[in-house]
């Protein structure tokens, strides 16, 4: 079915709405949530206080509409990046690269996700849990297809795949993680995360 296109009114309106969700992430990443207002957020993005709330019901309503939508982003970026095609070493390098790829393009968001959902009060976390555990099942769920196929032809060893997903996965964000703390004084990229995981560790 052809995608309906967007008025000009209606274009405009997402033109608008994406720039204050950028100057809010500019200055919650910068300052923390509770210590930016509303009337902050609009003079960042250089609209009248009122203008937000065309837009967003309060500043924990944008919050969660930033995180939400920048979720929705790494999400369909890696589950396209596993079923980029070719084998499954492939798949693979594929999920690795776009990872690293995305949390280094991204460092403001991931340092206000980090810093904020986790310690956010209730009310702000309320319908957020979810949908990101969501977000996450599923791309651990398609990284375990990729170690089935890998299993039936014999490729990987007969564990349990989810497992092994969530093993890489977790690799991944702990170097991540690694590099956010420290830079680039530990470089990596996809090939030692792929050493390390396959056990390619050992002096020959």
């Amino acid at each position: 079915m052809e995608e309906k296109k967007l008025s000009r009114k209606e274009r405009e309106f997402l033109r608008h709405r994406q720039e204050i969700l950028e100057s809010a992430l500019e200055l919650f990443s910068e300052k923390g949530f509770h210590n930016i207002t509303m009337h902050q957020i609009a003079g960042e993005s250089e609209f009248a206080v009122g203008t937000l709330y065309k837009f967003f019901a309060n500043k924990e309503d944008l919050y969660k509409a930033l995180i939400l939508e920048k979720s929705d982003e790494f999400h369909s970026t890696l589950m396209k990046a596993i079923d980029s095609g070719g084998d499954e070493m492939e798949c693979i390098r594929g999920f690795l690269d776009t990872h690293i790829t995305l949390f280094m393009e991204n460092l403001k968001f991931v340092r206000l996700y980090f810093a904020e959902t986790r310690g956010a009060s209730f009310n702000i976390r309320a319908g957020l849990d979810e949908e990101l555990r969501d977000r996450y099942d599923q791309i651990l769920e398609k990284l375990a297809d990729i170690f089935k196929r890998g299993i039936r032809k014999k490729l990987f060893k007969k564990l349990d795949p989810l497992l092994m997903a969530t093993a890489l996965d977790g690799i991944t964000r702990a170097l991540l993680f690694q590099r956010l703390d420290h830079g680039d004084e530990h470089p990596f990229d996809a090939d030692m995360i792929i050493k390390i995981f396959f056990g390619q560790v050992f002096e020959e």
